[in-house]
């Protein structure tokens, strides 16, 4: 790969996009209980390359083969999970996501890689 081509602009030339919706993690409180609650920003339509993650590449990842995974490549700083803090979100075909990890172009060529495991439905 060459450094500063933004491979994502080039794909989204040839491959559809789709549009997600991105929760970006506001901050935790802790509600009377003493649990911590995530809050979230106002969610916004995102674009990007949305593609399954496939069987064997969840195992290879030693991931939870039970559960289903997404890449979602796209040029929008999406963070997974931060010390003292919580994935930002995703919301795709009625279902949330987490952001569990990712490849991290986004300072060199304006793209990340997310991955993201299902966590149910909306």
């Amino acid at each position: 790969m060459i450094p500063g081509i933004n491979v994502l602009s080039l794909a989204a030339g040839v491959i559809a996009q789709q549009s997600p919706l991105w929760f970006r993690f506001k901050s935790r409180t802790q509600n009377a209980r003493g649990q911590w609650v995530n809050e979230y920003e106002t969610p916004i339509p995102i674009q990007g390359s949305w593609q399954p993650v496939g069987e064997s590449t969840i195992r290879d990842l030693g991931l939870d083969t039970a559960r289903r995974y997404y890449n979602l490549y796209t040029s929008h700083p999406i963070e997974n999970v931060q010390r003292g803090a919580a994935p930002d979100q995703l919301i795709y075909a009625g279902r949330r996501h987490d952001v569990v990890g990712g490849a991290d172009w986004y300072s060199q060529d304006g793209w990340r890689g997310i991955l993201c495991v299902d966590v149910g439905p909306v």
